[in-house]
């Protein structure tokens, strides 16, 4: 202060506007508050530790409702409780592998990995029927990949489907349908629009599933890292421009506490971390759970490995 105290006037005025606009500059380039997530396992029945290999999810109505890969049914179940409250038995008319799940206005949609198609499921009967697509799905390919991932944009009467990883296992794949119909008796159908690459840094790496966060406007992405019995999980998440159109250079990580190593613990407890669900519930939060059988699924068995469900609630950092 005391140097501070000898400058003419006119340079005493010129250091302290120097001083406040430093000041204002360094609270703008704070960056903002950042929604962190932690985890916390939901308990599931005994019935989710046998070959259910559930492979999608949706939070819906306040109900999850757990796609099986294999087996003909819907799970669905309490999302506090882990409880299950009903069975939905579908008669799917050709042979399926069902990977994802999403919901739009009163029924449930999902697609299909080992013959490529789209379902659509009227909840209280468990009737199903395959969705017209203007476009043919990619097959499965030889490496055992094919379509993975279904989201319903509502805002914007668009679907999403994700591809786990193209041929060469170098890049996973995201298509953009416009809904047609749907309404009255005119049938729901999809017209393609476009299709976007999300580069994969190895054959190790894959997306696993998506959903649709219309509070935020972007599409959510669960990405994992696979080799022996080491897991990487994160969440990642694309913005959508009020046309419903992804913008894929935007994608950006959202931070879980210690997801990957919280995986590889409940990895060594005998619970499957080969997550393949991921949804939003009306709170922000999510849910993520896991298939549990590889191979032919026998659905009355009891597993290797136990499903896990998983909630990542949100939380604000404040320091």
């Amino acid at each position: 202060m005391l140097g501070l105290i000898k400058l003419n006037p006119l340079m005493r005025r010129f250091f302290f506007l120097a001083l406040i606009a430093v000041s204002i500059n360094t609270v703008i380039a704070q960056p903002p508050r950042v929604p962190l997530y932690s985890i916390t396992q939901i308990p599931l029945p005994a019935e989710m530790d046998k070959q259910v290999c559930i492979s999608g999810m949706v939070y819906d109505d306040r109900n999850l409702y757990f796609a099986s890969e294999r087996c003909p049914l819907i799970i669905v179940a309490n999302p506090e409780t882990g409880t299950i409250t009903r069975m939905i038995n579908i008669q799917v008319s050709q042979n399926f592998e069902m990977e994802g799940m999403t919901a739009y206005k009163d029924k449930l949609y999902m697609v299909s990995e080992s013959v490529a198609s789209v379902y659509e499921v009227d909840i209280k009967s468990g009737a199903i029927r395959i969705v017209q697509t203007s476009i043919p799905l990619p097959e499965k390919t030889k490496s055992g990949d094919g379509m993975e991932g279904i989201a319903a944009n509502k805002r914007d009467k668009k679907f999403y489907l994700l591809r786990e990883r193209n041929e060469d296992l170098t890049k996973s794949q995201v298509y953009t349908f416009s809904i047609e119909g749907g309404t009255g008796d005119a049938l729901l159908t999809l017209k393609y629009e476009s299709m976007i690459e999300l580069p994969l840094e190895n054959p190790q790496w894959r997306y696993s599933d998506i959903c649709f966060d219309m509070d935020n406007s972007r599409l959510i992405f669960l990405k994992s890292y696979s080799k022996g019995r080491l897991r990487k999980q994160f969440i990642e998440a694309i913005d959508i421009d009020s046309l419903g159109i992804l913008h894929p250079e935007s994608v950006k990580d959202i931070p879980v506490e210690n997801f990957s190593t919280i995986s590889n613990k409940y990895k060594e407890q005998d619970y499957s971390m080969n997550l393949e669900g991921v949804t939003l519930d009306t709170k922000g939060n999510f849910y993520v759970v896991s298939d549990n059988t590889s191979g032919r699924a026998q659905c009355d068995a009891i597993a290797r490995e136990k499903t896990i469900l998983l909630e990542l609630k949100k939380k604000v950092v404040t320091e």
